[in-house]
């Protein structure tokens, strides 16, 4: 039997947002990519990363390998992104780069050690979290950073890289922060012995707070406890719910924003990351080098590095320049082409107005003829003074006119005492040499074509008018 009644329309059923334009501005956002050939392991890593950088980061962003950081960059203001985070792999080891974008700097970390969520999840024997604590972005954490200088040679600057960090996910506002949407935390420790930076990525879980296990377990709603094989509730409760090693560790309690005490318990769902400070650098990974951990420049050195990195953006901007001028000489050559093809469609579908042209260009050069034979070829002006204008056809000057009222254009060979060839019999040429006549040769100049034409044409006409009458 068919399937009956329409179609199902899906309806939406999440309020839509307005988000503010000062919202938009101060909320960072960022693109997690991955640069070169690398592993799957790096592959994965990217994966994971950007759900922890969720909701504020392109999840579903695809790489290609045409793809540079400069297309990355001129993307990023039309989709409000402040910040740019590159995978990259080497035989030697793989790299994090931190850049903020649009100017720079670029901060260059080397991965340490790494273990992806998967891993993490592996080894726990329940773990927690689902698709609705990547609804909103992690609460930040950081530690470490305010205590003493590392005794490591070189240690990195913890100024520049805790503004850096600080700046990835968005900061607490106090008076409208809410409590219960924290769902994931990001932790940032660093260890001043080692000179690194330990990442972890939490799930938060929030109870109350001075219940024993056993009634937290019969007051929950979801996986309600098994009470079959006890004889009487009161076992269950003083035996703590039959809850393991994991599920006994109480939880830390923590002033709630209404009152009372909240507990809180943290479940580490990965990824780990180890990093260590390798390169400080101006701009988008193209700037002058302002910390390096493994080289040293002298000052002669960092002037030479310094005009390398001016020559490099001056190069940057004329070709950029040069890019736009050659896509507006693309649209301009787009454009003849368009009108060319536009001339020649008219041209083609417009018989009737050729027609009309031809005519009135032979009209226009039988009066230029008669003009010039009863003027006799005054010089080329006209009465009033004003220069005409050039004809093909008449660009020379006319010759006198001959005795049967016949126009002879001078002839292209000048020179003393030579022969002009008449039209007729017994002319005179311009050179004062006698010019022998020609017949029979079945040649016509252009003035016995006119005059040919204009006797049919009043043929025609007498022959109209005689028809009428």
């Amino acid at each position: 039997m068919p399937k009956q009644g329409k179609r199902r329309k899906k309806k939406r059923t999440e309020k839509e947002v307005d988000i503010s334009e000062r919202e938009l501005r101060q909320t960072p956002r960022c693109f997690v990519v991955k640069r070169g050939e690398v592993g799957n392991n790096i592959k994965d890593l990217v994966h994971d990363f950007r759900e922890v950088m969720s909701p504020n980061c392109g999840k579903a962003l695809r790489e290609s390998r045409i793809n540079r950081l400069e297309d990355y960059a001129a993307v990023a203001g039309h989709f409000h992104v402040s910040h740019l985070i590159v995978f990259t792999q080497t035989k030697a080891a793989s790299y994090m780069k931190l850049v903020k974008l649009p100017q720079g700097p670029t901060l260059t970390f080397r991965l340490a050690s790494y273990s992806l969520a998967r891993d993490v999840r592996a080894a726990q024997k329940r773990p927690r979290g689902g698709s609705r604590d990547y609804s909103v972005a992690p609460l930040q954490v950081l530690n470490g950073f305010g205590g003493a200088a590392s005794a490591v040679a070189k240690a990195s600057p913890k100024e520049l890289m805790v503004e850096m960090l600080r700046g990835m996910l968005p900061a607490v506002d106090v008076p409208t922060y809410n409590q219960a949407e924290t769902r994931r935390t990001a932790l940032f420790s660093y260890d001043p012995v080692e000179d690194v930076v330990h990442f972890r990525h939490y799930h938060v879980t929030q109870g109350t707070a001075g219940i024993e296990r056993g009634v937290q377990r019969l007051l929950r709603v979801t996986r309600l406890p098994k009470l079959g094989s006890k004889a009487d509730i009161a076992d269950f409760v003083l035996n703590g719910g039959a809850a393991s090693e994991s599920e006994a560790e109480q939880a830390m309690e923590a002033p709630s924003a209404t009152g009372g005490r909240i507990g809180v318990r943290l479940s580490e769902t990965g990824p780990r990351l180890t990093l260590q400070l390798v390169k400080v650098e101006e701009g988008i990974c193209n700037g002058g080098v302002l910390y390096h951990r493994f080289q040293t420049k002298t000052p002669t050195q960092q002037q030479v590095l310094e005009a390398k990195a001016k020559q490099r953006k001056s190069l940057q901007k004329r070709n950029d320049m040069l890019e736009r001028n050659l896509v507006g000489a693309k649209a301009n050559k787009k454009r003849m082409e368009d009108r060319k093809a536009q001339r020649i469609k008219d041209h083609q579908g417009g018989g009737y107005e050729e027609e009309e042209d031809a005519g009135a260009v032979e009209t226009h050069v039988s009066h230029h003829v008669k003009a010039k034979a009863e003027g006799g070829g005054g010089g080329g002006a006209s009465d009033t003074g004003k220069r005409k204008k050039f004809h093909p056809l008449f660009g020379k000057k006319a010759a006198k006119p001959a005795k049967d009222g016949t126009i002879e254009f001078q002839s292209t060979e000048k020179g003393k005492g030579g022969k002009g060839k008449g039209v007729k019999g017994g002319g005179k040429g311009k050179g004062g040499g006698k010019g022998k006549g020609k017949k029979g040769d079945g040649r016509m100049s252009v003035i016995d074509r006119f005059h040919q034409s204009a006797k049919k044409q009043r043929k025609v006409a007498d022959s109209d008018d005689a028809a009428r009458a």
